[in-house]
């Protein structure tokens, strides 16, 4: 990243950082203003699918091993965290366009905001998950605090990916209904609501290759399996996110005087 614009980066952080906060926190009051079980809405939703996932797969297919509402419910945070991240940005510009047409704002806060507030949702998800390993007797461990480097390399992969999805969003119209199926899609060929074990084992390097199982993968192990994260994969990954991220600022500001003529 040139010095000139990390320069520009760095002042415009400072200069919004306030205007980024407020928004994280109105954010978090207005969608739980608007509904009568407020924060348990955030629980509920993960919740509600882990039971969906666990009936169909536990009961009428008679698979999913061992304390399988928690090999889902862990994959479902970090799903959801990615998932409403992403949806958001790709409309994120087209949604403020009455604020950008008033002032200037750059355009990397907007997904920046998004990722803070739903990163806020994902530990909240995380009390929920420490009462059910409670309740499931998934002791704690050290490994526990290594949860910490998943989560930054997570929210980085997400914020570097959502800065791609919020200049294309501008262009492309129909870009939420491509991106809802191909989410779709994403989520199954993650391992969700599968373990790698039941892949043939000829295949599974292929499916290394996804993010998500990478950040699954080391949710799980430091959750419930008493392991270390997948430190040569997370370390993969996290070079790459630092790459998607400097492209994708590097492309808002680029085109920044484009986007007012589009929306």
């Amino acid at each position: 990243m040139t010095c000139k614009m990390m320069n520009l980066i760095l002042k415009d952080l400072k200069k919004y950082k306030d205007f980024v906060l407020f928004h994280v926190h109105v954010n978090i009051k207005l969608k739980v203003s608007n509904t009568i079980l407020g924060y348990l809405w955030w629980l509920i939703d993960p919740f509600m699918q882990m039971l969906v996932y666990t009936f169909i797969v536990v009961f009428i297919f008679d698979r999913g091993g061992k304390d399988y509402p928690l090999f889902v419910f862990c994959g479902l945070l970090s799903w959801k965290w990615l998932s409403s991240t992403v949806t958001y940005s790709a409309g994120s510009i087209k949604a403020n366009a009455n604020i950008l047409n008033q002032v200037y704002l750059p355009k990397f806060i907007f997904p920046l905001q998004e990722c803070i507030s739903n990163l806020y949702k994902f530990c909240f998800g995380l009390f929920v998950m420490v009462i059910m390993m409670a309740f499931f007797r998934v002791s704690p461990s050290i490994h526990n605090l290594e949860i910490i480097l998943v989560i930054a390399v997570n929210f980085l992969f997400i914020y570097g990916l959502s800065l791609h999805l919020t200049h294309y969003g501008v262009f492309i119209a129909d870009i939420k209904n491509i991106l809802s199926h191909t989410l779709r899609i994403w989520w199954y060929i993650s391992p969700g609501i599968y373990s790698l074990t039941a892949i043939p084992e000829k295949y599974r390097g292929i499916f290394w290759l996804n993010p998500n199982t990478v950040f699954f993968e080391s949710y799980r192990n430091v959750l419930l399996y008493h392991r270390s994260p997948y430190y040569s994969q997370l370390l993969i990954w996290f070079v790459i996110s630092l790459i998607m991220t400097y492209f994708g600022l590097k492309k808002l500001y680029r085109h920044d005087r484009h986007y007012s003529k589009m929306i």
